[in-house]
């Protein structure tokens, strides 16, 4: 009964799942209405896959023509719940009246790369089953409430400005990688994340980056002045203003490292000799 059960539970989830895939408009111009005819095929797959597990095997061919052959009840039946079970149950009651049988020896393990080859192949093609449903029938929402199909908003979204944008710089780093080499894109991502937070500390101070170390000491008693937790009166208030102070101490800490970070790496380079001093 357990076996019995499970057939008719992934039999007619198999089936509404290649029912749900198959879109009922036309795309790019095709009818792909026809490919309904392969309902029967998952349904039939789905009850021969369970009822092959364990001690117990079937031939394919027995439930593949009782679901083929209760197929037609679907243009008289028009419930789509009904007209699905009824065909695999049939499916079922065939591959356990004329197709089941004793396993009577035992199976031979196939090498693991043919067995994971096939267990990706059909993960592939149930995943691809979703997608199919997801792509043709799934609706998204936008911030009105309207609802748009999915594949619309992907036509849209790859005729977007901001794809367009993306897609464009995609493309110049990859002109760029041709020409300089991928290692100096990288160099360029690293210093775009801005790993030392002198961009950001540069933003909270108002500075830019040629500013000197005076400039940015002025800046920073300026801004600590204006900012200073002790002249705001209003308790509400005054959380933010300490973060805000904070935020700026911590900017100017930052450029100062990097200031004297610059000074050594400078004086390292004047120190080291030249090939004419060494001639």
């Amino acid at each position: 009964m357990n076996r019995f059960t499970g057939m008719l539970m992934v039999g007619y989830s198999w089936a509404q799942l290649m029912m749900l895939a198959v879109p009922t408009d036309e795309f790019w111009g095709l009818n792909l209405r026809y490919l309904n005819y392969l309902i029967p095929l998952a349904a039939a797959l789905g009850v021969w896959t369970v009822g092959n597990i364990g001690r117990e095997q079937g031939s394919f061919k027995w439930p593949l023509l009782a679901a083929y052959a209760t197929y037609p009840v679907r243009y008289y039946i028009y419930d789509e719940t009904v007209w699905c079970t009824l065909m695999v149950l049939s499916s079922a009651l065939v591959f356990d009246s004329f197709a089941k049988e004793w396993c009577r020896t035992a199976q031979t393990k196939k090498h693991v790369a043919k067995r994971v080859a096939v267990l990706g192949m059909c993960v592939c093609l149930y995943l691809s089953l979703w997608c199919g449903y997801l792509y043709f029938h799934g609706t998204i929402t936008d911030s009105e409430g309207d609802e748009i199909p999915i594949y619309e908003a992907l036509h849209h979204f790859f005729t977007s400005p901001w794809w367009l944008d993306v897609k464009q710089c995609l493309l110049d780093t990859y002109q760029y990688a041709q020409h300089h080499g991928w290692y100096e894109v990288w160099k360029q991502i690293i210093d775009l994340s801005d790993p030392h937070g002198e961009q950001n500390a540069y933003k909270v101070l108002g500075l830019g980056p040629d500013a000197t170390q005076q400039e940015i000491t002025s800046t920073w008693r300026r801004l600590s002045r204006q900012n200073h937790p002790d002249k705001v009166k209003e308790q509400h208030l005054r959380r933010e203003a300490q973060e805000k102070f904070m935020e700026i101490q911590q900017a100017y800490e930052i450029l100062s490292n990097s200031k004297h970070r610059r000074n050594r790496r400078n004086k390292k380079d004047n120190s080291e000799p030249t090939s004419g001093t060494r001639r």
